[in-house]
């Protein structure tokens, strides 16, 4: 598909090697600070999603029937699809920048939710219902939220002509926080499901902080 890229000064027709391309990616880490605290703050979010499996273990023990797993995960899918448009003018009217710092923020919620309710316990079958149900739909809405205020900052940030580069580099450092939910299986055999709710938990206020940071850092740029 053609994007509509505005033109931009043409970088040289000498094409970078392979490990040529792997070190131009390490002193990127290293110079950028924006796109370094970025990548940190994609690290915390794979830490925030350590929880995402249990969270239909922990909803049957505070008193949710397994037999209606499928409106949880309609709850999710309503909440992805209502909050697209939503998301869109979001970031269009307010910046990727907002968008981030809202979603991220946002994460903070579910697993602080299920912390409080693990802590305290339910009685009452009914208002597990609608906890659950309003967690799940959160959950979705954030995760698409989530999805299109990343890809659209890290465009922000990256320079014109090294866009392709940026997303390569970015993807590649940021790749193996997302095996950190198999960690939190082995995790939670030997200590419990709350202590992962509270790491997702802790996890998404460390990424919030470092979202303010980067946009603080862009602010004064500006």
């Amino acid at each position: 598909a053609g994007l509509g890229e505005p033109a931009s000064p043409s970088a040289g027709t000498a094409k970078p090697t392979f490990f040529q391309y792997l070190r131009d990616g390490i002193a990127v880490f290293q110079t950028d600070r924006s796109f370094r605290l970025f990548v940190f703050a994609q690290w915390c979010g794979g830490a925030v999603l350590m929880a995402t499996p249990f969270y239909v273990v922990q909803a049957h023990g505070g008193g949710f029937d397994l037999t209606r797993v499928a409106v949880l995960l309609g709850a999710q899918t309503a909440g992805a699809l209502a909050s697209n448009a939503v998301w869109g003018w979001w970031g269009d009217r307010l910046g990727k920048a907002s968008l981030l710092a809202a979603v991220t923020f946002g994460r903070i919620w579910p697993p602080a939710v299920i912390l409080l309710l693990g802590l305290t316990g339910f009685v009452d079958e009914n208002r597990a219902f609608v906890v659950f149900v309003s967690v799940f739909f959160v959950l979705g809405a954030l995760a698409n939220g989530l999805t299109i205020a990343v890809i659209g900052y890290l465009m922000e940030i990256s320079p014109d002509s090294q866009r392709p580069a940026y997303s390569g580099y970015f993807n590649a450092i940021t790749a193996p926080a997302f095996l950190l939910p198999f960690l939190a299986g082995i995790f939670a055999t030997y200590f419990g499901l709350l202590p992962i709710f509270a790491v997702s938990m802790l996890a998404a206020v460390a990424q919030f902080l470092l979202i303010r940071a980067v946009n603080s850092d862009d602010a004064a740029v500006s």
